[in-house]
């Protein structure tokens, strides 16, 4: 985890050869909660993920690609990746709202939260997502 906190600003100096963008602390956390199945190069993949949208200034959660908001306590299959990523979308489109998430999903509100528990789904806090 620390070596996690140490390797954020020297990946992003990295990809944006020295511009001005920083991590804020919220982003940073979540960063050093995720298991890093593929280490180092998955953690630079999805840095330069970011930066392909934000160049300059502080990356803020929303910024994190929705794979990072995954606490998952196993490897997940590729489709639940698929189901994993969508239902994060869904949450961060309609504000935290999982009844609505689920309604564009075209799922029950039981079963988005059963999903939600089961793949550890952490979303911004101001969203009124359960973490």
């Amino acid at each position: 985890m620390e070596d996690v906190a140490e390797l954020v600003p020297y990946l992003l100096a990295r990809l944006t050869r020295g511009a001005d963008l920083t991590c804020a602390p919220e982003a940073l956390r979540v960063l050093m909660r995720h298991r890093w199945p593929g280490n180092v190069e998955q953690l630079y993949q999805v840095l330069r993920k970011v930066v392909s949208r934000r160049r300059t200034g502080v990356i803020r959660l929303e910024d994190l690609p929705p794979e990072t908001r995954v606490l998952a306590r196993r490897v997940l299959t590729p489709l639940e990746s698929i189901e994993c990523d969508a239902i994060v979308d869904a949450l961060l489109d309609a504000d935290g709202n999982k009844a609505e998430a689920a309604r564009r999903l075209g799922m029950s509100r039981a079963t988005i939260y059963r999903k939600i528990r089961g793949y550890g789904i952490a979303t911004p806090e101001g969203a009124g997502v359960a973490r």
